[in-house]
């Protein structure tokens, strides 16, 4: 949807409610933006001379800078792709900028937003994979973590970009959390360095 800002209702995604609003990012745009923004504060910054610390933080100007030069938008669209982000992938603090998750690149990955973890979470993937997961386990291939959702409409949601029929893992991450093993989460995806197989159950069996 577009982005955009009114004097009367504030910032909005697709149409403010008075119909006076402007449009400051269409949606074509924007998915541009929010998938290069992915992947310098994920995988590639260092090639577009942004610095990433450990925690995966970039500073704000920097990041315009190149956003500017690409893309030519400024702060405030920024500001409006994070914020209405529905899977909230990036967080904007103290002039800092970061990617919560999905990150290949090597950044400290135990921090976490909250303690409220469901004792169930879910993973889909596709059907070849899974006799694999349930022996191997859940690994985090050419992430830094393991991506887990709240719910199967979630999960399946993520899966079905990889797999046309994707099965659902159920996760015991209350049992995974008693056995010792940290589970984060990261806006609206949880994560874990790794899902060992006796914590996982193919949905539905």
């Amino acid at each position: 949807m577009d982005l955009g800002v009114c004097r009367n209702c504030g910032e909005f995604e697709g149409k403010c409610g008075c119909g006076r609003g402007k449009v400051i990012l269409s949606a074509k745009d924007r998915i541009r933006v929010s998938k290069f923004l992915s992947g310098i504060l994920r995988h590639f910054g260092r090639d577009f001379g942004i610095s990433i610390d450990e925690e995966g933080w970039a500073t704000v100007d920097n990041v315009l800078e190149v956003l500017k030069e690409r893309f030519n938008i400024g702060r405030k669209q920024l500001e409006l792709i994070v914020k209405f982000d529905r899977k909230s992938r990036f967080e904007i603090k103290n002039g800092k900028i970061r990617a919560r998750y999905g990150h290949s690149i090597p950044i400290k990955t135990d921090w976490s937003e909250s303690d409220e973890i469901p004792d169930l979470l879910y993973h889909a993937t596709s059907p070849a994979n899974i006799d694999s997961i349930m022996a191997k386990g859940l690994l985090p291939l050419k992430r830094r973590e393991v991506h887990m959702c709240a719910t199967p409409e979630e999960a399946f949601e993520v899966g079905r970009r990889h797999s046309k029929n994707p099965v659902l893992i159920e996760i015991n991450a209350g049992e995974m959390r008693k056995a010792g093993i940290k589970v984060r989460k990261k806006g609206k995806i949880y994560t874990a360095d790794f899902v060992p197989p006796e914590f996982l159950k193919i949905a539905g069996k």
